[in-house]
C-alpha cells in the first residue's frame, strides 16, 4: 500500500509515464494518453490503443448535450494536446484553453495543437486561473484522480463554472492509494463521489462504471505488450472507472 510520502506527482513523473517511448508506440501518433473506451459507436469492440483513446474523448463529447451553446470550455490535464484538438472540432463556436501543470507537455501542444480558437495554458488543476462563472463547460479526461486533493478540483470547477455549467469527467476509483493516486482521493463507490461533488456545490446528473470498457480491456493490452507491472497494478489497485456529468446548480439527478 502507498502513502502520501510516496506520491510521485511531479512534472517529471508525468512526463516520464505520458512520454514513455513504448506507450508512445502503442498510442501511435495520436498524441493521446488514456486507458481508452474499447467499444465502437455501434457496439463493437475497438482493437487499437490509439482508436480506443480517440474513443474515449468522443465518448465525453456524446456526454455533453449542451455543446451547440458551449462558448468557453476548459480541457483540465489537456496531456499532449490532442483531446483538445478534438474538443475544439466538435465545439465549433467555443474557445479552448487546455490546462496541465507540466511545462513539457504544455510546451508540446502548443507546437502541436495550438490553433485559432485553442490555447494552452500551464497551470494546477486545484487552483485555477479563471474568473469566477466564466467557463461554459470544463471536461477532464482520466485526469481527476490524481489532482491533490480532487475535492479541490471539484470546488474550484463549480467557481469557473457558469450557472448551469457543465463538468464532464471520466475518473478512477482505487481500492488503496497509489504512487498516482493521493490517499485524499479516497472515494470507494459512486455514491462516496456523489457525496464529494454536492458536497463542494456540483449537482451530479449521471455517474455511470464503465471500467469493462476502459481499464480492464487497457490492462490486457498491457499484459500483451510485455509491461506486466503496469497491467497488474491497474488489476489490483483500480475498483472503478466513472463517467461522470455534473452541473453547477440544481438540476435532476440519475445517480444510484
Amino acid at each position: 500500500m502507498s502513502s502520501d510520502r510516496d506520491l510521485r506527482l511531479r512534472e517529471s513523473d508525468y512526463d516520464f509515464a505520458i512520454l514513455h517511448p513504448a506507450l508512445r508506440c502503442l498510442f501511435g501518433a495520436s498524441d493521446l494518453y488514456n486507458y481508452g473506451y474499447w467499444r465502437s459507436a455501434d457496439g463493437g469492440r475497438i482493437t487499437t490503443l490509439a482508436e480506443a483513446a480517440a474513443r474515449l474523448v468522443q465518448l465525453h463529447i456524446e456526454t455533453d448535450q449542451g455543446r451547440g451553446n458551449t462558448r468557453t470550455l476548459l480541457d483540465v490535464g489537456c496531456g499532449l494536446g490532442a483531446c483538445t484538438g478534438l474538443f475544439a472540432a466538435a465545439y465549433p463556436e467555443a474557445e479552448i484553453t487546455g490546462i496541465n501543470y507540466s511545462a513539457r507537455q504544455i510546451a508540446h501542444a502548443e507546437r502541436h495543437h495550438a490553433g485559432p480558437r485553442i490555447t494552452f495554458r500551464q497551470m494546477d488543476a486545484t487552483a485555477l486561473d479563471f474568473p469566477d462563472q466564466s467557463i461554459d463547460c470544463i471536461h477532464a479526461v482520466e485526469a481527476a484522480m490524481h489532482f491533490h486533493p480532487r475535492r479541490r478540483f471539484f470546488e474550484e470547477a463549480r467557481r469557473v463554472l457558469v450557472p448551469g455549467g457543465r463538468l464532464i469527467l471520466t475518473d478512477v476509483l482505487a481500492r488503496r492509494p497509489t504512487t498516482f493516486i493521493p490517499a485524499a482521493n479516497s472515494e470507494a463507490s459512486i455514491s462516496e463521489y456523489a457525496r464529494t461533488l454536492v458536497e463542494t456545490g456540483l449537482q451530479p446528473l449521471e455517474i455511470t462504471d464503465i471500467l469493462d470498457d476502459t481499464a480492464a480491456p487497457f490492462a490486457k493490452v498491457m499484459h500483451a505488450n510485455a509491461m506486466h507491472a503496469y497491467g497488474r497494478a491497474i488489476e489490483q489497485d483500480v475498483s472503478g472507472y466513472l463517467l461522470v456529468l455534473a452541473v453547477n446548480g440544481s438540476a435532476t439527478s440519475n445517480v444510484s
